[in-house]
């Protein structure tokens, strides 16, 4: 009995680091693109682990609600971002980001317990869903474009970058990120612990895996950073303002197109094999998602110019 519970913890422990290291180097790969930083809020790492440490069987059942999680957590960030912007007085900056990140919280716990979220998006409707988010994350990143223009302060500018000259800067990354990185393996473990402990559906599952402590906690840590001037901070959320909803429609594509591909593709009879091909798929995901949201954020940059 001792024996199989220290290697149930040592499991866990293992996927979490192995999880904490691929987001350590997304984060690591973003840093030298500040204007990516609101495509990044819902960028699909956890999701993508989900689907990696569950059968494939439970792929396409598992994809139904979490289809809802980018959405979700893409409008309550973008809804973060816009009242902080807007409302927040040098004075009361802090008590304002604890006050909405409570907020959010309690509207993400709302959203999720819907039996239309629970009950997700059939596999018939998922392309149409896709096609619909991203559509309407064009007209709100439009949106946010223009509401950017009115947010209070200096005019736009690009934050600055630290230099990538040597592997300082990596340290310097890793360093600055430490609070949302400490939040990922948080959300890791809990996820974790829930699918190897308790008997959580395949709906539940999908909703852990968009589990938004990265986000909330990332815009908490710049909302209340009293290092910042307000101003400081409202630039960097002036940034944010088109590429959190284009975030959500690129994370969705990535569900899609993993969810597809778990759930039709032929197993390999040698388990270390298999689970190789299977990881490779993630990591690919991965790398489109992340190169997308490098031309996006481009785009944004060259837009807004």
């Amino acid at each position: 009995m001792w024996l199989s519970r220290m290697k149930a913890l040592a499991v866990l422990a293992a996927r979490v680091a192995v999880g904490t290291a691929v987001y350590v180097t997304i984060v690591v790969l973003a840093t030298p693109l500040p204007a990516a930083a609101g495509l990044m809020l819902t960028f699909p790492a956890l999701n993508g682990l989900a689907f990696f440490f569950s059968e494939d069987e439970r792929a396409a059942s598992i994809a139904k609600s979490m289809f809802w999680m980018p959405a979700v957590n893409g409008v309550l960030c973008g809804a973060y971002i816009s009242v902080f912007a807007f409302g927040a007085t040098a004075g009361a900056a802090a008590l304002l980001a604890w006050c909405l990140v409570a907020l959010t919280i309690a509207a993400w716990l709302a959203c999720v317990s819907r039996e239309r979220v629970r009950k997700g998006i059939a596999p018939e409707h998922q392309l149409a869903y896709a096609l619909a988010v991203t559509l309407a994350g064009i007209l709100l990143a439009a949106g946010g474009a223009i509401e950017s223009t009115w947010l209070p302060g200096a005019a736009a500018q690009a934050p600055s970058v630290a230099g990538t000259d040597g592997a300082g800067w990596i340290m310097a990354a890793i360093g600055r990120s430490g609070l949302k990185i400490g939040l990922f393996a948080l959300a890791l473990v809990t996820f974790f612990s829930a699918i190897a402990y308790l008997p959580i559906s395949d709906s539940t599952r999908g909703i852990l895996a968009g589990l938004p402590l990265v986000p909330f906690g990332g815009l908490l840590a710049i909302a209340a950073d009293a290092g910042m001037s307000l101003d400081e901070r409202l630039q960097i959320f002036r940034g944010m303002m088109s590429g959190v909803w284009l975030g959500s429609a690129v994370a969705t594509w990535f569900i899609y197109a993993i969810s597809r591909f778990f759930g039709m593709r032929t197993k390999r009879a040698a388990p270390i094999a298999d689970n190789a091909l299977r990881f490779g798929a993630i990591l690919l995901g991965w790398a489109v998602t992340f190169g997308v949201i490098v031309i996006l954020a481009k785009a944004i940059g060259w837009l807004s110019a």
